[in-house]
């Protein structure tokens, strides 16, 4: 075998090597071919599932064309056949006016110019004649009267549409018992031969035209002898009675079932408003109050190095004692650094949004608003850092205070002339950044039950600093604030983007109450210069739970 110091191979590592770049440098023939075969495979599959599905909905297409045309062809036949429905039955006009004329002139002597015609004809002496005559002519002019007043009748009747269904329901009736034949036959041909008189004394001027123009023919003259053999035909009078009160309970129905249709119109009609209605404050009801309250945890992800930083004044001609001093600073600002990466953890946090909410589609809503955050961090430290400036004209020394080791270790500015760090007890620093909120985003809602319902978001959101504090629970440091207009090693705006997602209920058709996680991060660095730092900076962070109430606008409170 061979080794660091033997560089001779065996022939098994000389086989086994080449057999290796073989592999590397050669692989098998079929190796494209079967990478083709493989595609091609997948390709037929997923052209065959498609080719599946239009199979499947051009199916479902046609069999919806066919029973699209079935029932059009159904609707546009009428439906049964036309001897078992009234709108089928199609009389002429004559028939039909002369129908209602029957009916409105007629009631309580149905018989009677039958009557008149068969008692002038059989009369056989001439005093009988003469009377019979004097009779004809009294019932002709009542008669005539009822005429004329059954005739401004039907023109009254004519503009309405029950005219036209009374008509052809009489028409069915009589045409039903013209075709039953027996004993209903007197009655089925005695309406006929009255409608024909009532049609005939129509066209003339007088009841003698009138009179001359009915036809002698045998049916007539049957009836006629028979009448005034038989005197007044009770059967007849009380068929026609019956047919009478079958046409008035069918008038009846037609009058009940137009006032279903009309009720049936109004509804609709009231239906329509209501939707036109709606229409009409859809674009009221587009907008939408909401207000949000997240308590969340935040990370400010500031980086210090773990590099001993250099002191302005030269060592060179420190004595022993004084240089033994520095030593020993730089050594605790060491151990600070590294209290301080070890013990940083995220704060408590807040923020409040208001936003106002416009429907993009039913279930897709655009958000903007205004709201305020308050992130927070927190470390724990034992060591307090005291800086000293010369001034050169005085030679004064100059320091700011006591401070701890976050604020000179963020910048490379950092130069003193001299330094001292001391070690006290453990005491806790936090870091509060306050910003105000400019937020644009997108929710989009769906459906869980008939109250409950999910949502899911995203948005960007402008954050403003107002104001930076850092705060130690000790005396001996002094806390350290930035203003707006203060400068600061701080970014002044920055952009963050946040997702949520969650669950709300619906209070009532207004209101509704949502809650959910929600995750926010920063785009850029906390520091205004992270090229500048000692050490890379990251981007802060938070993660919260977000609690929000929504108010629609322009809905009707009692709509359902």
């Amino acid at each position: 075998m061979s080794s660091a110091a033997n560089n001779m191979r065996g022939k098994l590592e000389e086989e086994f090597q080449r057999h290796m770049y073989d592999a590397e440098a050669s692989p098998p023939a079929d190796l494209w071919a079967r990478i083709d075969h493989d595609l091609t495979v997948q390709e037929n599959a997923l052209y065959k599932k498609r080719v599946v599905f239009y199979r499947q909905l051009a199916a479902a297409c046609l069999a919806l064309l066919l029973l699209a045309g079935g029932f059009a062809a159904f609707y546009l036949s009428g439906g049964p056949a036309p001897g078992h429905t009234i709108a089928a039955v199609q009389p002429e006009k004559p028939a039909s006016d002369a129908v209602v004329e029957r009916q409105e002139t007629v009631p309580a002597e149905p018989a009677a110019p039958r009557n008149e015609t068969s008692a002038l004809a059989l009369a056989a002496t001439p005093e009988e004649r003469k009377q019979a005559t004097v009779q004809r002519a009294g019932s002709t002019e009542g008669l005539g009267e009822a005429k004329r007043n059954a005739a401004a009748l039907v023109q009254e009747r004519k503009a309405t549409s029950t005219a036209g269904l009374v008509r052809m329901a009489l028409a069915q009736e009589i045409e039903a018992r013209s075709e039953e034949g027996g004993s209903v036959e007197p009655l089925a041909r005695g309406p006929k031969v009255e409608i024909g008189v009532a049609m005939s004394n129509l066209l003339y001027g007088s009841a003698r035209q009138a009179i001359a123009a009915v036809p002698k023919d045998d049916f007539n003259k049957d009836k006629a002898s028979s009448f005034a053999a038989s005197g007044a035909n009770p059967a007849g009078e009380k068929g026609f009675l019956e047919l009478n009160k079958q046409v008035m309970d069918r008038v009846k129905a037609v009058e009940k079932d137009q006032e279903e249709m009309l009720l049936a119109f109004s509804k609709e009609a009231e239906t329509t408003g209501k939707k036109d209605g709606q229409e009409n404050s859809s674009e009221s009801d587009r907008w939408s109050l909401g207000m949000a309250y997240m308590p969340s945890f935040f990370d400010q992800n500031v980086g210090i190095s773990g590099q001993r930083m250099g002191i302005a004044s030269s060592r060179m001609g420190l004595m022993p004692s004084d240089f033994s001093a520095v030593t020993a600073s730089e050594s605790r600002m060491d151990e600070a650094r590294k209290e301080f990466s070890e013990n940083t953890e995220p704060g408590f946090s807040f923020s409040f949004e208001v936003k106002t909410g416009f429907k993009l589609a039913n279930k897709l809503k655009l958000l903007a608003g205004l709201g305020f955050s308050q992130n927070s961090a927190r470390s724990r430290s034992s060591y307090v850092i005291e800086q000293f400036w010369d001034q050169p004209e005085s030679g004064e020394r100059v320091s700011p205070g006591p401070t701890t080791i976050f604020l000179p270790s963020i910048s490379t500015n950092f130069a003193t002339d001299s330094i001292n760090v001391a070690k006290t007890d453990a005491f806790t620093v936090n870091y509060r950044y306050r910003h105000l909120i400019v937020p644009v985003g997108l929710q989009y809602e769906g459906k869980l039950g008939k109250e409950w319902f999910w949502y899911t978001g995203g948005g960007v959101a402008a954050n403003i600093l107002m104001g930076t504090t850092i705060m130690a629970s000790t005396a001996d440091v002094k806390d350290v604030n930035y203003d707006v207009g203060d400068e600061s090693p701080f970014r002044k705006l920055q952009w963050s983007g946040n997702v949520s997602a969650g669950v709300g209920k619906r209070l009532s058709n207004n209101m509704s109450v949502t809650v959910g996680p929600e995750f926010r991060g920063y785009f850029d660095t906390l520091l205004a210069n992270p090229e500048q730092a000692q050490a890379p900076q990251g981007r802060p962070y938070t993660v919260g739970l977000n609690m929000g109430v929504n108010y629609d606008l322009g809905k009707d409170k009692n709509s359902k």
